[in-house]
């Protein structure tokens, strides 16, 4: 939808007098551009829209117009994002800061940097995006600018997705609607539907999500904003699918990827293959869902491989581009030296031997100095070189266990694995929803940060490997990724910790007037697979019925409670720092009735009963 809101930018600005003028003074002609124009917007052909872009840019650069100039390289810096060349883009987009930034427009360094923000967006720099957004967003307040506000506050929302937090991007999205909805800008309004339906897919309210995603859907019907449109049909075809209704999902998706494939748009006919293979896959149609699955990875291998390519020329060219460097300096030392020696020569027959001494004691020095010059840069650059090589080298230990990052770098892969003995630990705060609304979206991630750094602290401690956040969610398992003993009694001890850090914190918290988490966490101890994820960023993850059941014991246990598995009691029940209470068997969702027991610290274990009444109540 930005590619078409781009393209109406740039018939905007050739309907301004200058660019008249710059295409002739007859009108005739120009209004005949100008309907090429819309209709290269209409068809969606970008190469007659980057046709007359150039032209006008031409047109305005001839009249050093500084109001027309960077209008034009903003619009063409859309034409060129939906054509997928995001470097001209940018490009295009400095260009326009530069002019702007010297004639202090600030509605137009405010343009510029929402539409730097949506590049980084698109070439999944999040963090990178989120900045710009927000530097756009503080310009717009300051001019009480509602419509560019909402905007703003609507990517931002959608960054906070990206980035894993959609229950704080529910905050931003909703300011979306609300001033949409007070300005009266209906057109818009089936978008901040599509953006709420999708976060509340996301954090497992279907009711919510599918009322808000069909709502998005009937009102895009009729819409030329086709990508948009294809957009909701595929978020509601996935949250049909999480809901358990299959048979519509097939429907949902069928109906968006042929959308998607009339307009060539790779990234949607991907998630749109992939939902349908998703979908065939839960009816039990192996061999329709096959088919969806093999057209997802060509269609994502196709992209990877595009993205890959750029990047290794980029690389070959800096590369090239540092050994021209330093072949040229080498060479230019070299002539200097010679020179210098020849110089030296003539001045041995003019002069006396005494002289002569002295200036070859001199030509010494200078190139003792040359050297020394010479072996101080090869030593600064071997030493940036061994710096980024162990920076990334943290970096990647940083993302993967020890042994799984030596067997990526040592064979390029890593196999997967079925690891026995694993514990798995789950936590999730309590009426994260609520609290969430209750504070602003800083507070709020910053309150997440210190819980989950001081959760990481813990597993490091107990020797626990951390496997990845989903939301308000931690996961960790003890035993990988190789078994080892004692992982389930360490596990166990790290969820009792966390347990206890978060009680004191709620209780500094609570002296402060100012809200506190409170959470649950549960432990299972089973086989499960392990291995790697993905090949432009990695993540190391664990499958199987094991990480299921550990996801039922935290949603069955109880706030300020550990609850584990009868499993995981087996092998903790003769550790005399420990004492259990027996919950007898729980009906859960899609397990049945499982054994399950409170674990507590003996020490203490008085005070903990008496506490018991105050955990379940908070």
């Amino acid at each position: 939808m930005r590619g078409i809101l781009a393209r109406g930018l740039f018939i905007l600005s050739c309907n301004l007098p200058w660019c008249q003028q710059a295409l002739g003074q007859d009108i005739t002609r120009w209004n005949a551009a100008l309907d090429s124009s819309a209709k290269g917007k209409a068809n969606g052909d970008p190469q007659s829209a980057m046709k007359w872009a150039n032209a006008a840019l031409a047109a305005a650069t001839h009249l050093k117009d500084s109001t027309a100039m960077p209008q034009t390289l903003v619009a063409r810096s859309g034409i060129r994002m939906i054509t997928g060349d995001l470097s001209g883009a940018l490009t295009d987009l400095h260009d326009a800061l530069d002019i702007y930034t010297r004639t202090g427009n600030a509605d137009g360094i405010a343009t510029v940097y929402n539409s730097i923000g949506s590049i980084h967006y698109y070439d999944g720099n999040y963090e990178r995006s989120r900045e710009y957004y927000q530097k756009s967003l503080e310009i717009r307040r300051q001019q009480d600018n509602l419509p560019e506000i909402a905007t703003l506050l609507g990517n931002i929302g959608s960054v906070l997705e990206e980035l894993g937090h959609p229950d704080s991007a529910l905050v931003y999205h909703r300011s979306n609607l609300h001033i949409r909805q007070a300005s009266g800008q209906t057109n818009w309004i089936p978008v901040c539907y599509g953006n709420l339906g999708e976060c509340f897919d996301k954090l497992g309210m279907q009711d919510s999500a599918l009322h808000y995603l069909k709502a998005s859907v009937d009102l895009f019907a009729g819409s030329p904003h086709m990508q948009a449109s294809v957009r909701a049909m595929y978020a509601y075809g996935l949250a049909l699918l999480h809901a358990g209704r299959g048979q519509m999902a097939i429907g949902q998706c069928t109906r968006a990827l042929a959308l998607a494939t009339s307009l060539g748009d790779k990234g949607l006919q991907k998630d749109c293959s992939l939902c349908l293979y998703q979908a065939h896959a839960s009816q039990g149609n192996t061999v329709q869902a096959l088919r969806h699955f093999e057209r997802y990875v060509a269609i994502r291998d196709s992209m990877t491989n595009e993205q890959r390519d750029k990047e290794v020329i980029r690389l070959d060219m800096n590369y090239d581009f540092e050994r021209t460097r330093l072949a040229d300096s080498l060479v230019q030392a070299d002539h200097q030296h010679q020179a210098e020696l020849t110089y030296r020569y003539q001045l041995s027959r003019e002069r006396d031997q005494k002289r002569i001494y002295i200036l070859a004691a001199l030509a010494v020095v200078a190139l003792s100095v040359g050297l020394l010059r010479r072996l101080r840069f090869i030593q600064r650059s071997r030493k940036a070189i061994q710096f980024e090589r162990d920076r990334s080298e943290r970096l990647l230990r940083n993302i993967l266990p020890g042994e799984i990052a030596e067997e990526l770098k040592n064979h390029g892969h890593v196999k997967v694995q079925e690891v026995k003995e694993v514990s798995i630990l789950f936590t999730d705060f309590h009426d994260f929803t609520k609290l969430g609304e209750r504070m602003n979206p800083q507070d709020l991630v910053a309150e997440i940060d210190a819980c989950f750094q001081a959760f990481d602290e813990i597993t490091l401690r107990h020797g626990l490997e951390k496997i990845k956040t989903i939301g308000d969610a931690y996961m960790c398992a003890g035993g990988l990724p190789a078994p080892r003993p004692g992982s389930a009694e360490a596990t166990v001890r790290a969820g009792l910790e966390m347990q206890q850090w978060l009680m004191d914190r709620a209780t500094k918290r609570s002296q402060g007037a100012l809200p506190a988490f409170y959470m649950r966490a549960g432990i299972h101890t089973g086989e499960v697979v392990a291995g790697v994820v993905g090949k432009s960023k990695f993540q190391y993850d664990v499958w199987g019925d094991t990480v299921n059941i550990a996801a039922r014991m935290e949603s069955s246990g109880a706030v300020g409670e550990v609850n584990i598995s009868e499993a995981t009691y087996l092998r903790v029940k003769h550790d005399p720092d420990l004492c259990f209470v027996s919950r007898g068997h729980i009906t859960t969702k899609g397990k049945g009735e499982l054994a399950m027991y409170f674990v507590r610290p003996q020490k203490g274990r008085d005070a903990q009963q008496e506490a018991e009444p105050r955990r379940k109540t908070a």
